[in-house]
């Protein structure tokens, strides 16, 4: 080792200097460990806005989304409702063809358990087939488990797509009851599956974690920043002793035993076993209403102008009911577009409101050419106006609604319904 000599002595401070170093060292170690066990603020953001628009417009649409209370105590339930659609507008030339979908939530956590999911009054509990242009009506039913404030989102995990959530609700549980979900098992014994298999669990990440340690507390003895210069130096193959080699070999060996002997145990002592069982369920999609079998409706043109943040779609409509009809509303993602005349007291002066022209219900046997205008600055905002995007095409839902309350939806179809920028 190399000492630095001032006039044939050694300097006399370098003890001083190594005892600092030391004594930082370890300051900032209890630091560092300080900051990892202070507890993370609470991140609150809409992810799904940050999914490309065709992901969202042009896949599945949740529409009359229901959710039948804001705010409920630990073990009651939460029940959600409401439509979803399989687009015909599916971009199968971008992403895999809808075939198999599961029905679920999105959640920050397991913070709701779900007791139950129907698609079309059929009980779902694992994926199901499902058709392009097929409409299912849906329902969960949600147990409430953990306290606080959550955004819930009704949410189709699509095979080959990823999770396609409708619109969220932020739904309080209160801290008040207990969460209990007892189940009976096929040997006659009645478990809580909140419990159930806790502690064995607990047993194992201890195990894991206390091997661990040790593996690391063996390779960490020695200092990082001595190492570093020894590999810095070109004498890497130094640091791996042959007690190193034993050492990392006997940890290994310790690691199979005790899975094997985990694994051993588990298969003697639990039973009768039966393996998880796969059953491919297809629910019926929804027969349209006589509303949408005696209605046609082609989108011309979706120009969006660009020095006034409008977006002008023009439609023909041809209605063959036997009753008026009305554009109600239209959607987009779970961005829901109400006709200014049609809306509710309060609403006609928002932004998610369009004019439509002309207004008049449309007669029984009439054909009629609608302009509708709408203020797209909302869509760009949840980035459902892809005018950046590959493809510039506009994809959602319309819908109509004669004097009986009957309603209809018809797709805005992407395939030919291509945004048209107008600048100036």
């Amino acid at each position: 080792m190399h000492m630095f000599r001032i006039n044939g002595a050694p300097p006399r401070n370098l003890p001083r200097l190594g005892l600092r170093r030391k004594r930082l060292t370890s300051l900032l170690g209890v630091v560092g460990f300080l900051f990892l066990l202070t507890p993370p603020p609470i991140a609150a953001a809409h992810g799904e806005q940050s999914q490309q628009a065709f992901e969202r417009t042009s896949t599945i649409l949740f529409y009359d989304t229901h959710f039948s209370t804001q705010q409920l105590n630990i073990g009651e339930d939460l029940t959600i409702t409401g439509t979803m659609r399989v687009m015909n507008a599916w971009p199968d030339h971008t992403i895999k063809p809808p075939e198999l979908g599961f029905l679920t939530v999105n959640q920050p956590g397991p913070q709701f358990f779900i007791e139950d999911r129907e698609m079309s009054g059929m009980f779902t509990p694992q994926s199901v087939k499902v058709v392009k242009g097929g409409v299912y009506p849906y329902k969960m039913v949600l147990k409430a488990r953990l306290p606080g404030t959550w955004h819930i989102h009704p949410a189709m995990a699509m095979e080959g797509t990823g999770t396609l959530v409708g619109a969220g609700q932020d739904i309080t549980i209160n801290d008040v009851g207990t969460f209990a979900q007892p189940q009976t098992l096929s040997d006659g014994r009645t478990v809580d599956l909140a419990t159930f298999g806790l502690s064995r669990v607990t047993t194992w990440h201890v195990i894991g974690l206390v091997l661990g340690v040790l593996y690391l507390a063996y390779w960490l003895r020695k200092s990082i920043l001595q190492r570093a210069m020894v590999v810095g130096g070109g004498r890497a193959s130094t640091l791996v002793s042959r007690r190193d080699l034993k050492v990392g070999v006997a940890f290994a060996g310790v690691a199979m035993l005790i899975g094997t002997a985990g694994f051993a145990y588990a298969t003697t002592s639990d039973g009768p076993h039966v393996p998880l069982q796969v059953a491919r369920y297809e629910p019926v999609p929804e027969a349209p209403s006589s509303l949408a079998s005696h209605m046609d409706t082609k989108v011309d043109s979706a120009v969006f102008q660009e020095d006034t943040g409008k977006l002008v779609m023009k439609i023909q409509v041809r209605n063959n009911a036997d009753s008026a009809i009305n554009l109600d509303h239209l959607q987009f993602a779970d961005y829901e577009v109400f006709n200014k005349d049609l809306a509710a007291q309060g609403m006609a002066d928002g932004q998610n409101v369009a004019t439509v022209s002309p207004s008049a219900a449309i007669e029984p046997g009439a054909s009629r050419d609608l302009t509708i205008e709408l203020d797209a600055r909302e869509l760009a905002a949840r980035n459902l106006l892809p005018l950046n995007e590959a493809q510039i095409r506009l994809t959602g839902l319309m819908f109509f609604r004669d004097a009986s309350g009957q309603e209809s939806a018809a797709e805005i179809n992407e395939m030919t319904s291509g945004i048209l920028p107008q600048f100036g």
